[in-house]
């Protein structure tokens, strides 16, 4: 009998940061469901033990990239194959949940849209100790900054993006924040639904889970609008958002669950740089179908990608995210 839910999440460390290691372990240690991780490791050394997943997939070899969604489809593979679960929350690897019984609020909410955010709110927390492990402890701690989510800030009826010019540019160029809120950190999808669905890995510098939820809800155009994306990227991406988001009743929604949740600090969210990625694919003309291959678990680089491969690895190594 196919269990009701999974989570599922990546764990991408490719420079052995101890901060992100000893994440992992808060964030299992107060999920509270079956969970499925995929852990990249480009040289074999792995961070993680087998037994810290109930179910732990390890992927070697590929390039530096972001891996993210990549080794998340790696996941959902497996939990198809075998059949494991119909909702499968896709969470990182440094949230905990305020709500124990979280998965039961996704589930309902996946009753009525077949891919939701798993919470209403982010919040960001400080630098901890850490002895600071439990949910009880993580609750008592005030946050640096609270973060809606995208599917909850657009049922408020706010605008997925900026109108004025400002504002749009700090959105795309600076790293602020999309006016309706935050995308990323937890998503859930009902398999069943979208028997198609894989996440996007195309964009290997990051601004998958932005890039999901503008497809969800059928704004893709205004994605590429806003942010620089080259006239190849923006096909392979439409041709991804055709096959696995189809439009369709209630397939073009993006929903939420009555959840909060606590994102753990891993560095400074500037040291992240995320207006410096905007500068690297599509000055460069950037076409996955050409510059990455996809045939393996993990993403390689084409021999035709060498500067695409520099400049990538770059910035990843810039980001001092720890």
């Amino acid at each position: 009998m196919i269990a009701p839910a999974i989570a599922l999440t990546s764990y991408y460390n490719p420079f052995h940061g101890e901060r992100r290691r000893r994440n992992y372990h808060v964030f299992r240690e107060n999920l509270g469901v079956p969970l499925v991780t995929v852990e990249w490791s480009r040289d074999g050394r792995f961070d993680l033990a087998h037994d810290d997943a109930d179910i732990m997939v390890r992927v070697t070899g590929g390039d530096l990239m972001w891996q993210k969604e990549r080794l998340l489809n790696v996941g959902l593979a497996r939990i198809r194959n075998d059949g494991l679960a119909r909702d499968v929350a896709i969470v990182d690897a440094d949230v905990v949940f305020e709500r124990a019984d979280w998965m039961q609020q996704v589930s309902a909410a996946l009753d009525a849209c077949p891919l939701v955010n798993c919470h209403t709110h982010t919040n960001y927390l400080p630098e901890l100790p850490f002895a600071m492990r439990s949910r009880a402890q993580l609750l008592g701690v005030a946050p640096e900054r609270q973060v809606e989510s995208l599917g909850f800030a657009l049922a408020q009826g706010k605008p997925l993006f900026a109108t004025d010019a400002a504002t749009a540019l700090a959105q795309s160029v600076r790293g602020v924040p999309p006016s309706s809120g935050g995308a990323g950190i937890a998503s859930a999808v009902r398999l069943d639904d979208l028997p198609d669905f894989e996440c996007y890995d195309g964009n290997i510098v990051g601004g998958g889970d932005l890039l999901m939820a503008a497809a969800a809800i059928g704004m893709l155009q205004a994605l590429f609008a806003t942010r620089p994306y080259s006239a190849a990227h923006q096909c392979d991406a439409a041709a991804w958002a055709a096959r696995c988001l189809p439009a369709g009743k209630d397939r073009q929604r993006l929903g939420f669950a009555d959840n909060r949740a606590m994102h753990l600090w891993h560095g400074e969210m500037e040291g992240r740089q995320y207006g410096e990625r905007t500068k690297i694919l599509a000055p460069r003309g950037y076409d996955p179908a050409r510059d990455i291959d996809r045939s393996g678990n993990a993403l390689r680089f084409m021999q035709c990608a060498g500067d695409l491969k520099d400049a990538v690895g770059n910035y990843l190594r810039s980001r001092n995210d720890c």
